[in-house]
């Protein structure tokens, strides 16, 4: 097939996709149906999505509930305003909201059954198509958030996040500047929910795991042949022998027996393992991925063998100080793409080991922002993000951070590993690494082989320089001496390597050993007039070896992202006496809400110009859950095609996939995807069966019971409160307690502190309040965090203070009144009003003591009145 063919191909499908995307584009066109106030929106007419919410260079909330259809972005009234410390607050059941903005005198006043907002006494009718009620908010089109509220708001679908700019100065801007200026000052602001309780979920002997699992058949046809596969793939994650555990099972028809990998272990970010050592992480099994050592050994699993690591490394820091690597499961039909720093730098497609590597990543001064955003067979979507700050990964004073590594691969060679990390001061932190590996395959000698690394690294202002010395076992030196740093906003990478006869997995033995090497890296973004920030990257390399040749390299990558499309585009250029090559890699990743294409061509510019080949893939929702796609892929030089087209289910409790291809050289291709996960509720041995997988994640069973004892224990005679809504890292979730007063939260984030409270607005009774604010844990793959809030019906305390005298008694305001436990301690306070009257809210049943501050009767020279 020729080139032009094959683009034809492309440009066909691209057709044919914005045919089915034509209905699509009509729904979006078309106006909203208003929903009555009372009436939840049903979840297919929504798409939902969660978005980080920042102001200024603030991160207000990890994970904000908004809903899309067509251009437009629905947020929560409430939530949004709580978060921007609005004192605004909604009443979803009854379609109203009401508070002030700013000032008191701008009233805000909402009512949907009228259709009217009231903004400081000033009546408006308002587009009921551009609301929708629920039973948890009051969700209100961006476009009017921002005629009404004093911000705006920049919604980026590309790493989901919702910036807020305010027109006015906010209050909550006042406070955020004064908490960065007191911890400047080494003041301790104590707004880091200081009263949630930290939550222990002890690790089990047996637990009842979670489960992914894929069965997948195919049928393939051509040259007068046929044939058949089957294949399973399953996924646990739980406790076993008091360790987390996961399992990967593969087993194909034509394999002899399954391949399995395994990881036992434990993560702590609290660094409270093995006693004296304080690891963070102990792991074993032949799934565990040693780190690499830099110049030394390149990083990896044992395959059929085993690995033993354990670190007191902090978890959210950079695998190694100038790179980091990403690695983990990926199941069968999935597709992960890497961005950084918003540039599409990476693709992956799942591979025979269900695993993914994007290994040793460079990292630059400034922030460097990790996005991993992965897709399934089904329509499934899923992200991940890391973020490093390099100029804050300093070892503190004092500190010694260590990375202990043993490794027997299948072919009984063994590896070992040591890392560490000193503080010496606030700038000035020494390094090393020992490593024993085996005989390198280009090597003379057949015996193990020792290594040896030292080094500093010194932290000054805007600049970041190091320098590290590596013996190899033949007596052959390394040093690399390098310096990061920012320019405006350009960050800067400067290396310098020169070699002595040295050698290492990463330096094979050659005839013409490398000498030296300066590498040079600019990160940074092009302004460009109209457009957004254009992401930039630029290496040059140069090389000289013994004999005197010298290579040169240059790669370059720039990125954009425009209207909901990513481009990248990456060129690399090597320049040898002997020859120049050069070639380069387009990659294109569109989505709306519901069409997706994405596309990678690659091409070659010297020593001749040409296409490679040019794969391009299209989807299309169809609503509940369907999704349609269709690919193709051409091979110019051998001149082979394959199209492909399928459908898929991914919503309810299984996932289905039908599809088929057919090549140009006839062979066809028809296959069947089955998924299903599975995780159960320990409470009430409920299992639930789910479409998208919920292995990798952490899961909670919230119960919410009146506790009509105040003993913190769900007695038999006391009752389960349900439509209670939680809150998970201070945003609301969309699900409700049950009958039995419980909510089952799953796909949490594990191996860092999630916070878990109650959503006190959702309780029946206004004299309902929880015992406890919430509460603060560490979830890990497959076990299920089972936290009870108990609910205790308050009252109030009021009455007046008086001023006595024989002549005159009257009230007298600004007395603080404290109320006493039985344990004499104050567990609220209050001031009376200039007439003398006070009320305490919230009192929780028991018995208390009533007293005037005996400070302010000191103060004030008063007689104490009693108790």
């Amino acid at each position: 097939m020729s080139i032009n063919k094959g683009i034809s191909y492309a440009l066909a499908l691209t057709s044919l996709l914005l045919l089915q995307a034509y209905p699509a584009i009509a729904e979006t066109l078309a106006p909203i149906t208003a929903q009555p106030a009372s009436e939840l929106v049903p979840a297919d007419t929504l798409d939902l999505v969660l978005l980080e919410v920042l102001l200024d260079t603030y991160s207000l909330s990890d994970a904000i509930i908004g809903y899309q259809q067509g251009t437009e972005i629905f947020l929560p009234l409430g939530e949004l305003a709580q978060l921007l410390t609005l004192a605004i607050t909604t009443q979803p059941e009854q379609g109203t909201a009401h508070g002030f903005i700013i000032d008191k005198q701008r009233s805000f006043e909402l009512d949907l059954a009228s259709a009217q907002l009231t903004l400081a006494g000033q009546a408006q009718t308002i587009d009921l198509s551009m609301l929708y009620s629920t039973s948890d908010d009051i969700y209100i089109a961006s476009t009017l958030i921002t005629r009404w509220l004093p911000i705006d708001l920049n919604l980026n679908l590309s790493n989901l996040t919702l910036q807020v700019t305010a027109r006015e100065r906010l209050p909550l801007q006042d406070r955020l500047e004064r908490e960065r200026l007191g911890a400047k000052a080494g003041i301790s602001t104590d707004d880091e929910d200081p009263d949630y309780p930290r939550y222990t979920t002890p690790y089990q002997l047996l637990s009842v795991p979670f489960i992914d699992q894929t069965i997948e058949t195919s049928a393939i046809t051509g040259d007068g042949q046929s044939k058949t596969s089957t294949s399973y793939t399953s996924y646990l994650t739980g406790d076993l022998l008091g360790m987390g555990a996961a399992v990967f099972i593969s087993s194909q028809q034509q394999a002899a027996s399954p391949q399995v990998r395994f990881t036992l272990g434990r993560n702590d970010p609290d660094a409270g393992l093995l006693g004296p050592l304080h690891a963070r992480s102990v792991l074993f099994g032949s799934a565990v991925a040693l780190p690499s050592v830099t110049n030394i050994a390149s990083g990896g699993s044992s395959g059929d063998g085993y690995s033993l690591m354990l670190s007191n490394q902090p978890l959210d820091q950079p695998s190694n100080f100038d790179s980091h690597s990403l690695q983990g499961d990926l199941p069968p039909g999935w597709d992960v793409e890497l961005y950084f720093n918003d540039a599409l730098v990476g693709f992956q497609s799942s591979r025979a080991d269900g695993r993914y590597n994007f290994d040793d990543q460079p990292l630059t001064y400034g922030n460097n922002e990790f996005r991993l955003v992965f897709r399934g067979p089904l329509g499934e979507q899923r992200e991940e993000q890391q973020n490093f700050s390099l100029e804050q990964s300093s070892t503190p004073a004092g500190s010694f951070y260590y990375t202990l590594g043993q490794q027997q691969d299948q072919f009984n060679q063994s590896r070992s590993m040591a890392q560490f990390e000193w503080g010496l001061s606030k700038y000035l932190t020494a390094t090393g690494a020992l490593a024993h590996l085996p005989a390198l395959l280009d090597s003379s000698t057949e015996s193990s082989q020792q290594y040896l690394s030292l080094g500093l690294r010194g932290f000054w202002q805007k600049v970041i320089f190091s320098s590290d010395f590596f013996s190899s076992p033949d007596g052959g030196l390394l040093n690399e001496s390098g310096l990061k740093t920012q320019i405006g906003d350009v960050a800067i990478s400067y290396s310098h390597t020169r070699l002595n006869d040295f050698t290492s997995e990463l330096f094979l033995p050659s005839s013409d050993p490398l000498r030296t090497r300066d590498k040079l890296r600019l990160d940074g973004a092009i302004p460009v007039w109209l457009l957004p920030r254009l992401p930039i990257t630029f290496e040059i390399k140069s090389e000289e070896f013994a004999s005197g040749k010298k290579d040169l390299s240059l790669s370059s990558r720039v990125a954009a992202y425009i209207n909901r499309t990513s481009l990248s585009n990456q060129v690399s250029w090597l320049t040898s006496p002997a020859s120049t090559l050069a070639s380069g890699v387009l990659q294109i990743s569109h989505r709306t809400e519901h069409i997706g294409i994405s596309g990678q061509l690659f091409y070659n510019i010297k020593p001749q110009t040409d296409l490679q080949s040019l794969t391009l893939t299209g989807d299309k929702r169809l609503g509940k859950g369907y999704q349609v796609n269709a690919n193709i892929v051409q091979t110019i030089d051998s001149k082979a095609t394959v199209l492909g087209l399928g459908i898929s289910k991914s919503l309810g409790s299984y996932g289905l996939r039908l599809n088929t291809s057919y090549s140009n050289d006839g062979v066809l291709t028809a296959g069947l995807q089955l998924f299903a996960s599975l995780g159960e509720e320990p409470r009430q041995a409920q299992w639930h069966l789910d479409a998208l997988p919920v292995a990798d994640s952490g899961a909670a069973s919230v119960r919410v019971f009146l506790d009509s004892n105040a003993n913190g224990i769900m007695d038999e005679d006391e009752e389960p409160i349900k439509d209670v809504a939680i809150i998970v890292n201070g945003s609301g979730l969309p699900v409700l307690t049950n009958s039995s007063g419980i909510a089952w939260l799953d796909r949490l984030p594990v191996h860092q502190y999630v916070s878990i409270a109650v959503n006190t607005q959702t309780l029946m009774d206004p004299y309902w309040v929880s015992q406890k604010k919430g509460t603060q844990l560490i979830l890990r793959p497959g076990l299920v965090a089972e936290i009870d809030f108990p609910i205790v019906l308050t009252s109030e305390i009021d009455g007046t203070v008086y001023l006595g005298s024989i002549e005159l008694k009257r009230g007298i305001g600004n007395v603080l009144i404290e109320l006493l436990n039985d344990q004499q301690k104050i567990v609220a306070s209050t001031k009376s009003s200039s007439d003398g009257f006070y009320i305490i809210p919230e009192v929780a049943q028991g018995r208390y003591t009533l007293r005037i501050s005996p400070e302010q009767l000191q103060e004030l020279e008063l007689l104490d009145p009693g108790s």
